[in-house]
């Protein structure tokens, strides 16, 4: 099962992607999608010390995607090790 942090960051890479470059405050966009914001926020601070996102404090402030060409595949790779989604993954994980 996919965990929180990987919903959380499908959200806010998605929602990032489509700001084409412009700061984004990650509290408002977990409110509107209806998510809890500081957990945004610790989402966005863990994108961050990954390198994939720039944050800026203040006035139009927020957070801004660095990955561009950033898929659902690389979100799942960054919260998710591969075994963790794939059966056949765990059964040799296992096994070793």
């Amino acid at each position: 099962m996919l965990n929180k942090k990987l919903d959380y960051g499908l959200v806010l890479i998605e929602r990032l992607k489509a700001a084409n470059g412009a700061y984004l405050d990650a509290k408002k966009i977990a409110g509107e999608h209806s998510l809890p914001p500081s957990y945004m926020e610790k989402v966005a601070q863990e994108f961050k010390r990954g390198g994939w996102l720039l944050s800026r404090r203040g006035s139009g402030g927020g957070y801004k995607l660095l990955k561009e060409e950033a898929s659902a595949a690389d979100v799942i790779s960054f919260f998710e090790r591969p075994y963790k989604i794939c059966p056949i993954n765990r059964i040799v994980k296992n096994k070793l």
